[in-house]
């Protein structure tokens, strides 16, 4: 029967167990002893008899919960099999045999699982019956030295033999028990799937399976294959052979996709919600080198990254000092060979170029446009730094000081570094709350000093362009952007500019900014050319005058293109009227025109071209303008040749 769950219903949260140890333990025999699924399907793993490929099976657990089990390699050379396998289990049980002890295979899968972030799980003792008592003794000894101080060394060493089938008992029971004390994974974050599997079925397409790592993918919904950016939907979904309505974090799942060929998907590529992650090619990340490593990791070193299901080749670049040896942690940059759909907190393992063997791993910090240079260590260290200790207030502090003109807002920041949304929205309302930080509704928040700082360079920005040209007619946006300098989407520079209007420092002008006019200064020569122009304009009375006839009217003595200029400054200053064909008036000249069109129009009702010569003493060649004017200010309105005073408010 199939179950469906409502928005409304608590959903049993789905886990995944992963089984790892040395090759030929028995781990493929627990699987199968434990669920009745042999995972070793291919051909060539039943001839050689070893797991090749990472396998899944359910398990229906004694509690009534569904779980799934994958059975890794435990072969040396299948090693990114055994990593990919691994990636993302919620639980690691760790099978050694007996007879053989603890081997290097053993090692590994424990220091990748270690890597990964696995936090529960327990050691599995199998092949007990092929020993006395005295070497399943110290097979035990060994194994509590080497889980020692990892996340195994609480839980009890569990036996196994696949002759008697009922010791997995106890490991169903111990199963159940460390679930109980999981939590489960996001669901409200966006929908992300490692891809790990790909099949082709006659007459469905393209099926692409793995575990959900975070949110929810239903039916029909929207997709994008990543690094690609293939769009495509999920035709329908199943898990572990039963078709499902959907799927939740920490789900296996195979998603029948819509229109997407076998050849356009690989291994190693996520499926998410459109619209929501963005492939990466460097990678700021923390990492630690396996103490029992046999090599150091260089300065520009190259290396394997193994990053969900991916895998590329990096080159590595230690932040703090020239390289890291065994046993050491550190900050580094990770550049990538290809882009990678990574997030904050993704984990990851690291192995030589030429060889299977893991040497460290780490977690993605944060994702970086810029490679690392040494002269932006002093703001880029304390921020990394920050995000390594999960230092909230000291991490929002830095990063206020790396990028003082990008406003903050919790979600921003919780996408940035994947450390919880609600944390960061209580530190920014600290802040707020102290008087250190403003907060702009809609925007988000800046530190106090640096938005007082960012007033001043805008305002000086603005006066510097006016002091290099005082009849420049305004400073754009984009020229301000460039001096601070500024994105200039910013949204922080309206928010700039709009406060800076409003204390009078500047004022908003066809698409820019400029001075207050008593703040601009010119020189004595183009400070009596201004009065001359606004005396000529007065005596002009509603006679429309231009540059030249002003420019002749004196005989030349002055620049014409700097008389143009002026009165285009003035014009922009409310000082002058100008028409359409670059033609001045006085403002009482305008105020008079106006009065005699009014007084017309009430007589008669509207006014027509023909009128001009006796409303304003000339014809057709200036009054077309002057009407123009008059309606595209809104005191007029013209219908066919007649014009209609606008009713006013």
């Amino acid at each position: 029967m199939e179950t469906h769950f409502s928005s409304s219903q608590k959903m049993p949260a789905p886990y995944t167990i992963g089984v790892a140890g040395h090759v030929d333990h028995g781990k493929t025999t627990l699987v199968r002893t434990l669920t009745g699924v042999d995972t070793d399907r291919r051909p060539e793993e039943k001839l050689r008899g070893m797991s090749i490929d990472a396998g899944v099976a359910p398990l229906l657990l004694p509690s009534g919960k569904n779980v799934a089990i994958v059975d890794v390699p435990g072969h040396i050379d299948f090693l990114k099999n055994t990593i990919r396998g691994l990636n993302s289990v919620d639980m690691g049980i760790l099978v050694v045999a007996a007879d053989d002890g603890v081997m290097p295979q053993t090692r590994e899968h424990l220091e990748i699982l270690k890597f990964f972030r696995v936090a529960s799980g327990f050691v599995v003792l199998s092949k007990t019956d092929l020993v006395d008592e005295e070497t399943l003794e110290m097979a035990e000894l060994e194994i509590k030295e080497l889980v020692q101080g990892t996340f195994l060394e609480q839980h009890p060493i569990l036996t196994f033999t696949a002759k008697i089938p009922t010791s997995v008992s106890q490991i169903t029971k111990s199963i159940d028990e460390i679930l109980l004390q999981l939590s489960s994974k996001k669901t409200d974050s966006p929908f992300r799937l490692w891809i790990d599997q790909i099949k082709s079925f006659p007459g469905h397409g393209t099926v692409v399976s793995g575990t959900v790592a975070s949110g929810i993918v239903r039916q029909d919904d929207a997709l994008e294959i990543l690094p690609s950016g293939i769009q495509s939907r999920a035709r329908s979904l199943e898990s572990h052979a039963s078709p499902v309505p959907q799927a939740v974090a920490g789900q296996r799942v195979g998603i029948n996709l819509h229109r997407v060929s076998l050849e356009s998907v690989r291994r190693g590529m996520s499926l998410t919600t459109p619209e929501t992650l963005s492939p990466h090619s460097i990678l700021n990340a923390e990492i630690q080198i396996v103490s029992d490593a046999r090599t150091k990791i260089q300065n520009r070193q190259k290396v394997k990254l193994y990053l969900g299901t991916s895998i590329t080749s990096a080159m590595v670049v230690p932040m703090e000092k020239d390289r890291l040896d065994p046993g050491e942690a550190g900050l580094v940059q990770l550049q990538l060979a290809k882009p990678i759909a990574a997030l904050p907190q993704d984990v990851f393992v690291i192995s030589p170029l030429n060889s299977n063997r893991v040497i460290a791993g780490g977690r993605v910090l944060e994702a970086s446009k810029e490679k690392y240079r040494a002269a932006k260590s002093r703001t880029l260290l304390p921020a990394l730094d920050a995000l390594r200790k999960n230092d909230l207030i000291a991490y929002i502090q830095h990063l206020s000081e790396r990028h003082p003109g990008d406003l903050v807002t919790a979600k921003g920041l919780a996408l940035k570094t994947g450390l919880p949304r609600d944390a960061f929205e209580k530190q920014i309302n600290a802040n707020v709350r102290q008087g250190e930080w403003i907060y702009f509704k809609g925007h988000g928040a800046i530190e106090k000093a640096h938005w007082s700082a960012l007033k001043r360079e805008f305002k000086s920005a603005v006066e510097a362009a006016f002091k290099e040209d005082p009849l420049k007619k305004n400073v754009s946006m984009k020229e301000v952007a460039k001096t601070i300098p500024f994105c200039v989407e910013n949204p922080l520079l309206k928010i700039l500019a709009d406060s800076l209007c409003k204390e009078g420092d500047l004022e908003s002008l066809e698409g820019g900014f400029c001075l207050p006019a008593s703040r601009i200064r010119f020189d004595s020569h183009r400070e009596s050319l201004i009065s001359l122009l606004l005396e000529f304009a007065q005596s002009s009375g509603t006679t429309p005058f231009s540059a030249d006839t002003f420019w002749k009217h004196y005989q030349k003595r002055f620049d014409k293109e700097d008389i143009s200029r002026l009165l285009n400054h003035l014009f922009a200053r409310k000082k002058l009227v100008r028409l359409n064909d670059d033609r001045f008036l006085s403002l009482k000249a305008m105020d008079q025109i106006k009065k005699a069109v009014r007084q017309t129009i009430a007589q008669r009702g509207f006014v027509t071209v023909h009128d001009c010569k006796e409303l304003f003493g000339y014809g057709r060649w200036g009054g077309t303008h002057v009407l123009d004017y008059l309606n595209q200010t809104g005191f007029t309105l013209r219908r066919q040749d007649k014009h209609y005073l606008v009713t006013e408010p």
